[in-house]
């Protein structure tokens, strides 16, 4: 019985792992970002969460690093970090600073839309 239980578990974490792998950017945005983002990354104040359309690719990876690296244990973003937990720690999101941070620039700034 103890076998069977550890390898339902296995399977679980394993399942989890291959459909957090298969999300693309653009669907981690739809489904975990732009409720406080917004639908083109113009914030939504109600929310706290700021404006992403107007940050270059270097300040939005910059971000997206701080928050990996002392996010978790800082204070500074309470909302972020709370979400970043959640993703990586619960549902087994891992997202990556460099593909998000070209995603976010090139999907939602205008200047990189016009290049």
């Amino acid at each position: 019985m103890k076998k069977i239980v550890g390898a339902v578990a296995c399977l679980t974490v394993l399942s989890v792992g291959a459909m957090a792998a298969e999300m693309s950017n653009a669907q981690i945005y739809e489904k975990y970002c732009k409720k406080c983002h917004g639908v083109n990354g113009e914030g939504n104040p109600a929310k706290k969460g700021p404006a992403l359309n107007d940050k270059d690719v270097n300040e939005l990876f910059d971000a997206l690093m701080n928050l990996e690296e002392k996010g978790f244990e800082t204070s500074e973003h309470e909302a972020m970090t709370h979400n970043m937990k959640v993703l990586e720690r619960k549902k087994g999101i891992k997202v990556n600073p460099q593909s998000m941070a070209k995603y976010l620039y090139y999907s939602f700034n205008p200047y990189a839309k016009n290049k």
